[in-house]
């Protein structure tokens, strides 16, 4: 069968299977690829040579960093460290609170809470503290998670991330240089934040009329669930630890899989010698999961790089496109990224990766100058959309519905993705 069709087949499969949600689409990307590989004539032992190369390629640069990193952030979680942080943060403030401090609060917490690697956490360390205070002044929570998921989208540079890991392997880019290449898009944030907050400080002073108090904060009464994990004699042990931890991964540059090695080991040893198990079997279901669709997607990758159909599908593009469409397509699909993830499930954009790369090649772009845009700013779009678990949480948490939440957030975040694409233009980080 021609190689073209078979990979135009492969990528409707797969769309087909996002849209019916009637096979998991894990499984479908561990199956369908492999069927596909042997109806173009390639072997069993061939295939699983190539795909298994893949598997211990996927190991080596992220699943090893993957495990250990969430653990570690798992322990930092549980010891109540940074419940600590912002809560103290808060009480800092104390009558200087107002919206604007609001804001910049929801921003600062939620590009804190991401260093945890992963939305999930980072919701649960972010809006159980900041909802009681929304709610106080009366400011829109669906607008508080938008800032809080902008922020957050700035910080996923970070290597141990887990938006880092799906992008890195989809695309075969090494994590610690497509890290690097994204951090400036991070800094090319800032504006947008900014703007943000103009924006929505507008929008509330219009709907309530002051940026002060409308209602007593409530106190609960009612007993809080037992926390027997927290450590709060150790709080400043674990801080310290934590930056010199993040001192060895920023400044030092050694490999993030051993620092997370060492920090998972000390934390565990220091905060629970005799328990460290039941934290450790909390982080089991998380990162089987995340595990089981790295190895699907390196099944799909592996397929579609070792069987010519990235440069298949990008020869017959070259051949359909205009030449300066092509040039410029990693362009045009980041303007729309927003718009596109909200009807397409992003795991979908991730497969198209190794065909951004291909094309890219064509016009001498290296792969991570073509991949890099999409690191920080899909994030934007990945809590927009109602196709992603994420949304459902993050809604959950800030008490507002899913739909009225994405309608609103779309065009937002349209315009903060556009805001940051201006930025690196101006500032040299993408070059046209």
């Amino acid at each position: 069968m021609n190689v073209t069709i078979m990979a135009i087949l492969l990528i409707l499969i797969v769309v087909l299977t996002v849209v019916t949600k009637k096979v998991p689409f894990n499984f479908v990307l561990l199956i369908i690829p492999m069927v596909c590989a042997m109806l173009l004539g390639f072997s069993v032992t061939e295939v699983s040579d190539f795909v298994l190369e893949q598997f211990a390629a996927l190991m080596k640069s992220t699943g090893f960093m993957l495990l250990f990193a969430f653990l570690y952030f798992t322990m930092l979680t549980e010891t109540g460290m940074f419940d600590t942080i912002v809560s103290a943060l808060i009480q800092k403030l104390g009558n200087k609170m107002n919206v604007i401090m609001i804001m910049i609060l929801t921003t600062v917490i939620g590009a804190f809470s991401i260093l945890t690697g992963n939305f999930t956490p980072a919701y649960l360390i972010t809006f159980p503290i900041l909802v009681p205070l929304y709610k106080k002044f009366d400011f829109d929570r669906e607008a508080a998670f938008i800032i809080a998921q902008t922020a957050m989208s700035a910080m996923c540079f970070i290597p141990w991330g887990i938006g880092m890991a799906y992008t890195a392997m989809a695309s075969g880019i090494d994590t610690g240089e497509l890290a690097a290449a994204s951090m400036p898009w991070g800094l090319c944030f800032i504006p947008a934040i900014i703007l943000q907050w103009v924006y929505f400080a507008r929008q509330h002073k219009k709907r309530v009329g002051t940026f002060q108090a409308v209602a007593a904060l409530e106190e609960k009464k009612e007993q809080e669930e037992e926390k027997p994990n927290v450590r709060p004699k150790l709080f400043w042990v674990n801080l310290i630890l934590f930056i010199v931890f993040m001192v060895a991964l920023g400044v030092f540059g050694i490999a993030p899989y051993l620092v997370f090695i060492v920090a998972t080991v000390v934390t565990a040893m220091i905060n629970y010698p005799k328990n460290y198990g039941e934290i450790f079997n909390k982080v089991g279901p998380m990162y089987l999961n995340i595990l089981v669709m790295l190895l699907a997607i390196s099944m799909y990758q592996a397929v579609f790089n070792s069987t010519g159909m990235v440069g298949a599908l990008s020869e017959g593009l070259v051949a359909i496109c205009p030449e300066f469409l092509l040039r410029y397509i990693h362009i045009v699909l980041l303007l729309l990224c927003v718009v596109i993830i909200y009807f397409v499930p992003f795991q979908i954009f991730n497969a198209m990766y190794p065909v951004f790369v291909s094309i890219g090649a064509g016009f001498g772009i290296p792969p991570v100058a073509m991949i890099a845009p999409f690191v920080c700013n899909l994030s934007l779009a990945t809590s927009s959309t109602p196709t992603n678990s994420s949304t459902y949480l993050g809604c959950a948490l800030t008490e507002t519905e899913v739909p009225h939440f994405c309608k609103k957030a779309v065009p937002i975040q349209t315009v903060t993705n556009v805001v940051v694409i201006l930025t690196a233009v101006i500032f040299g980080v993408l070059k046209l």
